[in-house]
């Protein structure tokens, strides 16, 4: 072997080994995840995380409203859940280590920071909320009075960062010397040129976790992630370069709070405003996959402007497969528009209805009472799915599967991908479900035993219970008659418990066979009487031709 393909080798080997490696990823304590809001309910948030085949929950109590489902959300490992099925996040702690890079960031480069004043010190000053992390704000440092009443709380504004603690996290921002390093000139002069609203022209000075720093004539500004993209949570970092020149708007401007934000989306159209001209319910649409999840996937129509297919909307089968068995992220696909709600911006698609319907081309031979032959293509709990058709499926229930009620688990009688043959129950074309059966190929045992035993058969068995109203008796295995104390010679005044007991042998006739109710009626009396009568005609017999009087005729005669 030649040394290149060693090398070759080597590489593949190598990258099998690293793409094994990143499968096997367990998840540490104390790690920063990212993950997809895949359900949220009154307590916690659940998310699937990215890069690891893990889930975990967020307390809700952690989101200030209720995050969208497909949305990502950063958090910190706290711990594994005791059974294994996942672990437990903070989106708070992860905010908090965040913002924490954030204000050692701002403090390094004397940057400013926006922060939100959540609590009053009385007296001291009051403790702002800056990107998670909570800093004392002095109260000579803030350079602003509150009216009385005026409620303090939520009031967003910019700061320095003049002080921080690294080891208890802490630190110290002033209001005070970012007003004072406001260069009023600078101010001044770009107030006459521009004005919220126009367009300008920015140079790219810092890019930052949640946004870009421009500078404008000398002023600087942000350009916040959310007023970068209508697409939420896209990803910015590596369009911008230290340096480049940028066409932005101007949102706001107050030289007061030193604050000028600028917006990059703005100079363009909203998607939802396009969609509101252009989209309606029913329209075939075309787009590009972003995201496969659990209960679907999400389509792109315009930047910022998402479609959902729900797992229930990809096919026509009753169990539809992982979004990943039909589609690839970065596929463009078709679909139809099945709901568009403009007020909550959420779009509604399906792929299946673009195929055809397997229920609108059922064949001829499923029909209820005729035997098929299918796979057995799933099985759970209450019973198994066999094929019907291509695309369609049926169920056998659990209790359609065996006649044996001791059974306790007739679905270990099946296994998936057998052939079964089977019998159609039902078709309920409404509700798209087939029904199937298995033990219906087979004759009820009680209509078999009836079979074997017409009324007035005589019957041997063993008396296995004796009760107040008469005894029971085997007659089978697995079949007990019951032999009511009115059908025992002696009736009510027979003290059955000195006349018989359990082992016993007896000898009985058939009174009744209920397959239905799965009752049997035996009669000591009526065999009694039948021997009697047997008796009879053989003494009244006058030659020697055989008699045409047979047992089970005379019990029929005394039952008339």
């Amino acid at each position: 072997m030649s040394s290149q393909q060693d090398k070759s080798t080597f590489a593949e080997v190598f990258k099998q080994w690293e793409e094994k490696k990143n499968d096997e990823a367990e998840i540490r304590k104390d790690q920063v995840v990212e993950g997809k809001v895949v359900s949220v309910d009154n307590d916690n948030v659940y998310v699937a995380i990215e890069g690891l085949k893990q889930e975990g929950r967020i307390p809700r109590s952690e989101f200030d409203e209720k995050p969208e489902l497909g949305s990502l959300v950063t958090a910190l490992v706290k711990r594994k859940e005791s059974t294994d099925s996942g672990c437990i996040l903070s989106k708070k702690e992860a905010d908090q280590r965040k913002g924490w890079e954030v204000v050692k960031d701002a403090f390094k480069n004397n940057y400013q920071v926006s922060g939100r004043l959540v609590n009053e010190i009385k007296g001291k000053g009051y403790i702002v909320n800056v990107e998670g992390s909570e800093l004392f704000l002095p109260a000579s440092q803030l350079s602003y009075k509150f009216s009385d009443g005026e409620n303090y709380k939520g009031v967003e504004l910019d700061f320095k960062v003049i002080e921080i603690n690294e080891r208890t996290r802490s630190g110290v921002v002033s209001r005070k010397k970012l007003l004072d390093e406001v260069n009023n000139e600078k101010w001044d002069a770009l107030a006459e040129k521009i004005k919220v609203g126009d367009k300008v022209k920015a140079t790219v000075s810092k890019i930052a976790s949640f946004g870009v720093f421009c500078d404008l004539e000398g002023v600087v500004g942000l350009l916040r992630q959310r007023d970068i993209s209508y697409k939420k949570f896209a990803p910015f970092k590596q369009y911008f370069t230290i340096g480049q020149e940028i066409e932005l708007q101007v949102l706001e401007m107050e030289k007061e709070n030193n604050k000028l934000a600028l917006g990059l989306k703005q100079l363009y159209e909203d998607p939802w405003v396009w969609a509101k001209r252009s989209l309606e319910k029913d329209m075939v649409i075309r787009g590009t996959v972003t995201s496969l999840t659990n209960f679907g996937a999400f389509v792109e129509l315009k930047e910022g402007l998402e479609g959902l297919i729900h797992t229930s909307e990809l096919t026509w089968a009753k169990k539809p497969p992982h979004p990943k068995e039909l589609l690839k992220k970065g596929q463009e696909v078709e679909a139809l528009i099945l709901d568009i709600d403009f007020e909550s911006r959420r779009l509604s698609l399906g792929l299946k209805q673009l195929q055809p319907n397997p229920w609108d081309a059922l064949g001829p031979e499923v029909r209820v009472g005729n035997v098929l032959t299918g796979k057995v293509t799933g099985i759970t709990k209450y019973g198994a799915f066999v094929e019907v058709e291509n695309g369609i499926e049926g169920l056998i229930h659990i209790s359609d599967i065996t006649w044996d009620e001791k059974q306790k688990n007739p679905t270990s009688l099946l296994k998936k991908g057998e052939e079964v043959k089977y019998i159609i129950l039902d078709i309920n074309f409404d509700a798209q479900r087939i029904s199937c059966g298995l033990k219906q190929l087979q004759e009820h045992p009680y209509e078999a035993l009836r079979n074997r035993y017409p009324i007035g058969s005589v019957v041997q068995g063993k008396i296995k219970s004796i009760v107040d109203f008469g005894m029971f008796v085997e007659i089978e295995p697995g079949f007990e008659g019951l032999v009511h104390i009115s059908e025992i010679p002696g009736g009510k005044d027979t003290n059955l418990a000195e006349s018989y007991k359990p082992g016993d042998i007896v000898k009985c006739a058939v009174v009744k066979i209920d397959s239905k109710n799965k009752k049997i009626s035996l009669s000591i009396k009526d065999f009694d009487k039948a021997l009697e009568r047997e008796e009879m005609a053989k003494y009244l017999k006058t030659s020697d031709t055989p008699s045409r009087e047979s047992l089970g005729s005379f019990i029929n005669s005394s039952l008339k």
